[in-house]
């Protein structure tokens, strides 16, 4: 049963990295990979901005309006 267990874990990696690296390997991927990354940088620039033009009141960002 220790031999089969084996066999099969080894199966699977190796199935999986095949996978991976196959999907990987395409323009699909890369050009997810490409979109993905602009649309993060596009929301930590809107995020960070905004964090800076409200702290130009001269009150902290972190303290509300309410308090």
């Amino acid at each position: 049963m220790r031999n089969k267990d084996a066999f099969m874990t080894a199966i699977a990696l190796v199935l999986s990295l095949v996978t991976l690296t196959g999907m990987a390997h395409t323009d699909q991927f890369q050009q997810a990979a490409v979109t993905e990354n602009a649309g993060f940088d596009a929301l930590a620039h809107n995020l960070f901005d905004g964090a800076s033009l409200s702290c130009t009141d001269g009150e902290p960002a972190s303290q509300g309006r309410g308090q």
